[in-house]
């Protein structure tokens, strides 16, 4: 028996004098047998068929600084060159078409591939289409031009003929280029390898496959580039006079936005402009504008993000599956892994170990720094959808309380262990202390952990209030806003305050302390707005402070409403309203004199005379 050549011509047999036999010509895959007397049927020349690309996209763009580095690692002989590469990400954001564009340019270069190019589709995320390896093998096979009779019927047969067909390729000076797409395990892909160090491999996949191969993450592209793709997929569906994305950016800018600058996010928002050429872009951006519905807005027949999201949701366990829907609980854009612990309520280094498995199936992204994990805003919109379908009410309601709790506590201990001038400023309105929160072993190591968490902090914050708890948003703000103080963030500043003066009502049973944290936060206003000659921040001090002043008149709170007007009066006194401020000021005075406070009477002298001449 002889195995056959890939192509070439059919080799010949000459006799020797003796029993010598030699088979010459051709390439050869593997061991010819042979003896005295042999008789070989062989296949009749062959034709391989080695350009099965999929056709290109004309609107792909952004990826040229991704295709650089994939060429770099095909090159034969280059310092960089790599065996294997695989092209890993979200679903949905452009690997089969980046490793498609990036075969094209290669087998454009001269004797990089003179054999040319394999590709299957593995199917790996589709159960009902999947490939196994050997059926996968068994089309390879055929596109090397192997008649069906001459391919054995096991994977490892299977898998070692067709190694031995690409290296003696190689070996004759034709090189090929391998493309396995959507492989979704290792299992799937190593017997598909090549082995032989000169064919060269690029693979996709959802999760970082262990195979040894040359690892390139796959990010989205940059909002330029995907208002460039919404455009030109819009006028290749339309034609060139469909000027729409470019005679709206704005609009174009926001649809990339609600798109997440995903390219499957896009190209199906452009086939919805496509479908209507009277549709302004102004119509869809506002359609998609509504968070709770973009994914159901995010389709087209036969194609959806949600269901590209489905199918790398379905592949986790009920571990991996509770932490990613709890994860949407987050308001802020990134979450640290204590944080995600304490609001599993799974212990930390087990957390960790779970959210390396989510990042290495690209449903969560590493954050800037170690030990901080983020998601797409799409992912996000898809894993609180699911959470709440699949998640128990009171376990979701409850993790959402740990993280609140957590977030307090610990910004609470951060604040009070670095002595600033913002908790000198605020008294008497000092927030309350936590028990049982973290120590921090220094004011550096506070500073830091407030630095990190300032995003997730401002959008806890600002997020809806968790139901009956709007006490612990006041608490929260409070201590975000004097930290914010410290570190002159005064947009953030007002964002915070303006939150407080937004849930904040006269009835409710918190009310005391909401106006306590709005008079604090309205003198870090008033300081900065006056040294600074910020009119904004003025504004919102004397609406914060104004606040606060009728809620304890409104609650009989005489001592705090004393404070207030001291606080308010410095106000009076930026505007130059010096008569009002001396009667705010003497009212105050009268008032801790009511109370027997003689500190506060000392305060309200004191204030007055460092705001002379009236």
């Amino acid at each position: 028996m002889a195995e056959v050549s890939g192509q070439g011509p059919v080799p010949r047999k000459e006799p020797v004098a003796g029993v010598e036999n030699r088979i010459s010509g051709g390439v050869f895959f593997g061991t010819v047998i042979q003896g005295r007397t042999v008789n070989v049927d062989l296949p009749q020349s062959i034709t391989p068929a080695l350009s099965g690309l999929p056709l290109v996209s004309a609107v792909f763009t952004g990826r040229d600084r991704e295709i650089g580095e994939l060429l770099q690692v095909l090159e034969p002989g280059a310092a960089q060159a790599a065996p294997a590469s695989l092209v890993a990400g979200l679903a949905g954001i452009g690997k089969t078409e980046l490793v498609v564009q990036t075969a094209r340019r290669a087998l454009q270069k001269q004797d990089w591939f003179p054999g040319g190019v394999l590709f299957v589709d593995m199917f790996g995320y589709d159960p009902e289409r999947r490939l196994p390896p050997e059926q996968a093998l068994s089309g390879l096979l055929h596109a090397l031009g192997m008649p069906p009779e001459y391919i054995p019927p096991g994977l490892q047969d299977r898998s070692r003929l067709y190694r031995s067909a690409l290296a003696a390729l190689a070996g004759a000076g034709s090189r090929i280029l391998v493309v396995l797409d959507n492989v979704s395990s290792a299992d799937q892909a190593r017997p598909l390898l090549p082995t032989d160090g000169l064919t060269a491999t690029l693979l996709t996949s959802r999760i970082t496959l262990d195979i040894g191969a040359r690892l390139f993450e796959l990010d989205v592209v940059d909002e330029t580039s995907a208002i460039d793709m919404l455009d030109r997929a819009v006028r290749e569906a339309r034609g060139p006079g469909d000027t729409r994305v470019a005679d709206s950016p704005d609009d174009a800018a926001a649809i990339a936005r609600s798109c997440g600058d995903l390219p499957l996010a896009l190209r199906i928002a452009a086939a919805l402009l496509a479908d209507s050429p009277a549709r302004p872009l102004s119509s869809l951006a506002q359609a998609l504008a509504a968070e709770h519905l973009r994914l159901n807005r995010l389709r087209r027949q036969e194609r959806a993000v949600r269901s590209a999201f489905d199918l790398s949701y379905e592949r986790l366990d009920p571990l991996h599956a509770r932490v990613f829907q709890l994860l949407s609980l987050n308001a802020g854009p990134d979450i640290s892994t204590q944080a995600a612990a304490v609001m599993a309520d799974i212990d930390c280094y087990e957390t960790e170990e779970l959210l390396q498995d989510l990042a290495r199936a690209h449903l969560i992204e590493p954050g800037r720094t170690w030990g901080r994990w983020r998601l797409h805003d799409l992912v996000r919109l898809y894993a609180e959808e699911i959470g709440k379908i699949h998640t128990d009410a009171d376990d979701r309601e409850e993790a959402h309380r740990r993280l609140y709790k957590y977030y307090i506590g610990t910004v609470s201990a951060a604040v009070y262990s670095r002595p600033t001038y913002p908790i000198m400023r605020a008294a008497p309105f000092h927030p309350p202390r936590f028990s049982g929160a973290p120590q921090f072993s220094s004011s550096a190591n506070a500073k830091e952990w407030l630095d990190d968490e300032r995003p997730n902090l401002v959008a806890a914050v600002t997020a809806p209030p968790l139901e009956d708890r709007s006490g612990w948003s006041v608490a929260l703000a409070w201590f975000v806003g004097l930290y914010l103080s410290s570190i002159w963030r005064f947009d953030d500043l007002v964002t915070v305050t303006k939150t407080v003066l937004a849930i904040s009502h006269l009835s409710n049973r918190s009310a005391v302390i909401d106006a306590k944290a709005l008079a604090a936060l309205g003198r870090e206003l008033e300081h900065h707005g006056s040294h600074e000659q910020h009119d904004d921040l003025l504004a919102c001090a004397v609406e914060a402070q104004a606040r606060a002043l009728n809620i304890f008149r409104e609650h009989h709170a005489r001592r705090w409403e004393a404070w207030a007007l001291v606080n308010f009066s410095r106000l009076l006194h930026e505007d130059r309203q010096f008569r009002k401020m001396g009667e705010a000021l003497a009212q105050a005075a009268a008032i801790f004199r009511d109370v027997d406070d003689q500190e506060g009477v000392d305060t309200a002298r004191y204030v007055r005379d460092c705001l002379r001449p009236w």
